[in-house]
């Protein structure tokens, strides 16, 4: 009977060192920032010499949550972007204030207006003085297909900023 119970602690504890050993192995986890600093985050971008890429996200946006579960998040993990951009959201229904590039304090609202944006998802490519820097991707569509865009947006960008180029003629204020 004694040789049983020991048998069972010793099953039981392997089976619990296991579940420990699983639990230490899960993915490691990754958000795309907020930014409520953009003034901050053209400093940033110009001592890296990197765009910004810009996402105006909503909170019950199941789009919004696609490009980030399936493109910006893989992104951030393979660590393969980190000296090709900085990454980060604009919460459009978010009512806190934010810094824009020149320092004033605005609404995510006026922000969206000053970009002519509408839908969210849309992702811009935004040099340090929040200048676009390439064509702005609106929506997702194929996941696959959208990859390619958003690396294009940026190699485009990354161009732009080694040539000198302020904005494209399409750019926004």
């Amino acid at each position: 009977m004694r040789e049983s119970k020991l048998q069972f602690m010793v099953i039981m504890l392997a089976i619990m060192s296991l579940g420990v050993i699983s639990a230490g192995a899960a993915k490691p986890t990754v958000e795309v920032k907020q930014t409520t600093d953009l003034a901050k985050l053209g400093a940033i971008a110009s001592e890296k010499n990197v765009p910004i890429l810009l996402v105006f996200s909503a909170e019950h946006c199941t789009y919004c949550e696609l490009l980030e579960d399936e493109i910006l998040k893989p992104m951030l993990l393979s660590g393969e972007y980190r000296q090709r951009a900085l990454i980060y959201k604009v919460m459009v229904d978010d009512s806190t204030e934010l810094r824009d590039f020149n320092g004033n304090f605005i609404s995510a609202d006026t922000l969206m207006h000053r970009y002519n944006v509408f839908v969210t998802p849309t992702t811009l490519f935004l040099d340090n003085n929040g200048k676009e820097l390439s064509e702005r991707l609106l929506g997702i569509n194929t996941v696959e297909m959208f990859g390619g865009l958003v690396d294009q947006a940026i190699d485009t960008s990354l161009e732009q900023l080694r040539n000198g180029s302020k904005q494209l003629a399409s750019s926004r204020p």
